[in-house]
């Protein structure tokens, strides 16, 4: 064997020489190297960013008397703001309002694709522009005057009394209400407190108010000065009422939330009639001011009519073989005369029944889809809810009370230790 034979065996991966004297490049193997490194030894950095549950649990049973004492004090104030607060009954009726519809059943099939497409028509979009109108008629001024003039039975005082002088003189807040009330009035609201004060000192003598005359509030054409009572008290009904009207079923839901069942149950049918009343005369204004004066203008022509006839009737009955031309003459007049008053009377009479149906026809029709019942139970406060709460809550408070406490306190020492840095000299 030769020497090259010899330094370069068969199946070496030594690089082969060629003639040229340059060498191949040398395919090398991939050596993997395992070694057994005992558990003992074996240490996981990243174990320490896992949170042991069971640590935890054992830290919260050790500190469960601060969990305890603070769930407890948050439970407690839970309570005494669930039997302190005011009982309220909810009541409410559903309407189910008129909608005019003079189409036929191939306008009405070609309406539905319309609205499928989204063209909306003219009609639609007024009809239901006077329906969205209804809960703004409700918290409207005028409205709430109107309300609060007529009586309501409150079980509370016994009797039956109107709404304004109820809630001027009768109602009592809450405990929770009057705590709310001095605790904004002694903080924030500080300021205005002590200047209602300094202000009450200085009228030396209580003025009498003067009776309130409502009779003065049934139009707004001229400038008004408002009571103060008055606009505290619509203020506060508006509060209790809620109105709604659903999208896809147009229906209108009123509801009244009072202190008293039955005051609630009566509130909401007086709404309901208060809003009934001012949604005709708003729909049939335009149609009773033109009945008005056709009825007007009825009995002026019946009046002329009248009297032309009694004018011929005596004429013709001086006259009755007339000898002259001119005797003919005025017959002819008076005749004429009574025959266009006739024609107007005529006409007018017939205006009057047109106008008379036309009322009849634009007078919307309110059908009572769900009426109002008497509340059985109280639908606020809710135990469920307050109690419940104020539970979870304590126990959340006391569990992040504990940790808050640790890092208040190690915040502390780390504060006393650390040196001061002047970086301003």
């Amino acid at each position: 064997m030769s020497d090259s034979n010899k330094n370069n065996p068969q199946g070496s991966n030594f690089p082969k020489t060629q003639g040229d004297g340059k060498k191949q490049l040398q395919k090398k193997e991939l050596i993997e190297e395992y070694r057994l490194v005992p558990v003992d030894e074996y240490h996981f950095h990243d174990d320490e960013e896992f949170i042991d549950i069971i640590g935890l649990l054992k830290d919260l049973w050790i500190n469960r008397r601060t969990i305890y004492l603070v769930a407890g004090i948050v439970l407690t104030i839970g309570v005494v703001v669930y039997l302190g607060s005011e009982k309220i009954y909810y009541s409410e009726t559903k309407l189910m309002p008129e909608t005019s519809s003079s189409q036929t059943q191939l306008g009405q099939f070609v309406q539905q694709y319309e609205n499928i497409l989204g063209i909306q028509q003219r009609r639609m979009e007024d009809e239901d522009i006077r329906v969205s109108m209804y809960p703004h008629i409700v918290e409207s001024l005028p409205f709430q005057i109107e309300l609060m003039q007529h009586e309501v039975y409150f079980s509370d005082i016994g009797r039956r009394v109107t709404i304004f002088e109820y809630f001027s003189e009768h109602y009592k807040r809450s405990f929770v209400d009057n705590a709310s009330v001095m605790q904004w009035d002694y903080t924030i609201g500080l300021p205005v407190t002590i200047w209602n004060f300094v202000t009450s000192l200085q009228k030396q003598e209580e003025v009498e108010r003067p009776l309130i005359n409502f009779s003065d509030f049934r139009d707004f054409d001229e400038p008004k000065m408002l009571d103060p009572q008055i606009r505290r008290v619509a203020s506060t009904v508006s509060g209790y009422i809620t109105i709604e009207r659903e999208p896809q079923t147009n229906f209108i839901r009123i509801g009244v939330s009072l202190s008293d069942a039955y005051a609630s149950t009566e509130m909401v049918m007086l709404v309901k009639n208060l809003l009934q009343e001012y949604v005709i005369e708003y729909r049939t204004e335009k149609s009773l001011k033109n009945l008005e004066f056709i009825r007007e203008r009825y009995e002026e022509a019946r009046q002329k009519w009248i009297a032309t006839q009694d004018s011929l009737a005596i004429y013709q009955d001086r006259n009755i073989n007339p000898a002259r031309q001119s005797i003919a003459v005025r017959e002819q007049r008076l005749q004429s005369e009574y025959d266009l008053s006739y024609s107007l009377y005529n006409t007018l009479a017939r205006r009057l029944q047109e106008s008379e149906i036309q009322v009849q026809e634009e007078t919307p029709v309110f059908r009572v889809h769900e009426p109002a019942t008497v509340p059985a139970r109280p639908a606020a406060p809710s135990a469920a809810r307050i109690i419940g709460g104020a539970a979870f809550a304590g126990l959340f408070l006391g569990i992040a009370f504990i940790y808050l406490r640790r890092a208040f306190i190690k915040f502390r020492e780390e504060f006393r230790r650390k040196d001061p840095k002047p970086y301003l000299t």
